[in-house]
């Protein structure tokens, strides 16, 4: 017989369906939000010194790649010489930094004063779109032209390259800072990971970074120079004033992926619109140093950089912005590097590999270190 005994079951309503969230889910999710806003406010109101300090380092990993390739050139005869090698790769760095910079506001000043002539040549312009289209307002137009402000954008430039003169110091103590430290680096490693084994996953991970971001540094280095070198090429075919400024110009925004090389064919072309004050000159350099841009950049680097970031398209896109919006134009600079070390921080890290392969461009990202940082371990 059935135990009537027992109360009868009503049937599950839709209230017991619903599982309650987990307290501790919660607190979790609350917390990382809580994480990531404390790190956008740090990284925002303190780039007066995180910005100076991560350029540093990005010099910093350059001057070490540098340092190898010197070393290279006389270990077979003369030993390593890893000392004279880092003073040699910090003095080119050095040399090369004081010439860039020299050259920029050499050549600024002088485009500042002919500001006068580039006014002229936009009226030209003007009267030539005016009499193709035939526009009636002429005149509005040109009153546009002239308020377009070429003398304070110039200036504005002018001020920006001294703001940066002024932190160059400053990034350059920080990195000399960084290189006599970098004798000591095992030394607090070991400090700190006392476990043998955990303490290799550790360097190796270090290693991996800075293999990856050397490896990154130099590619762009040689593709910006190659790049800069046959636009200047065809500057100087065409007559273009100041050709070597728009060439180092060039091998400067050519490590910001895409936007930096669109922008890198857009100045010297509308320059040479105002030069010229005719569409011929500007139409040659617009399609010259675009197909330059985009064999170098669409055949050339990709075969160059498959083995050494595996980074999203989108995401390098989407981090040009975030970072743009915090750092400005050094954030775009820094925004790759920066997403590349994140990639492989979080591909050792099991909570975080799933991120890692979101990021990744093929989602294939290394096996995690699981890694675990503890005294006395």
């Amino acid at each position: 017989m059935p135990n009537t005994d027992q109360p009868a079951q009503r049937p599950a309503s839709p209230e017991d369906a619903r599982q309650p969230v987990p307290q501790g889910a919660l607190t979790k999710v609350f917390l990382i939000a809580g994480l990531l806003l404390s790190v956008v406010v740090l990284l925002v109101y303190g780039a007066g010194v995180l910005v100076p300090l991560a350029v540093a380092l990005l010099l910093w990993f350059f001057i070490n790649a540098l340092a190898n390739g010197y070393q290279r050139l006389w270990s077979r005869w003369l030993g390593p010489l890893r000392g004279l090698s880092l003073v040699l790769a910090l003095l080119t760095m050095l040399a090369a930094s004081l010439f860039a910079m020299s050259v920029v506001i050499t050549n600024v000043t002088a485009i500042g004063a002919s500001s006068a002539d580039f006014a002229n040549s936009l009226n030209l312009l003007l009267n030539k779109v005016a009499a193709y289209t035939g526009l009636k307002h002429e005149e509005l137009l040109k009153g546009i032209a002239n308020q377009l402000g070429l003398g304070q954008l110039l200036a504005s430039i002018v001020s920006a390259m001294t703001n940066f003169a002024s932190q160059f110091g400053v990034v350059f103590i920080y990195v000399i800072f960084l290189l006599v430290e970098q004798q000591f680096f095992n030394i607090k490693l070991n400090a700190i990971v006392r476990n043998e084994a955990r303490r290799e996953q550790v360097r190796a991970l270090l290693d991996r970074m800075g293999r990856d971001i050397q490896s990154y540094i130099l590619i762009m280095t040689f593709v910006s120079t190659l790049t800069a070198i046959l636009s200047y090429g065809v500057m100087v075919a065409v007559d273009l004033e100041h050709a070597a400024f728009w060439a180092f110009l060039i091998f400067i925004l050519n490590f910001i992926p895409t936007i930096g090389s669109i922008i890198g064919t857009a100045l010297p072309s509308l320059y040479g619109l105002l030069q010229f004050g005719d569409f011929k000159p500007f139409l040659i350099l617009l399609a010259a140093i675009g197909v330059i841009q985009f064999l170098i950049g669409n055949i050339l680097q990709p075969r160059l950089s498959a083995k050494t970031l595996n980074l999203s398209q989108f995401v390098v896109i989407l981090s040009l912005f975030v970072w743009g919006a915090m750092w400005g134009i050094v954030g775009m600079f820094l925004a790759v590097p920066i997403t590349a070390i994140l990639v492989i921080v979080f591909a050792n890290f099991p909570s975080t590999r799933v991120l890692a392969a979101v990021l990744s461009e093929s989602g294939d990202v290394p096996a995690p270190a699981n890694l675990t940082i503890e005294d006395g371990a």
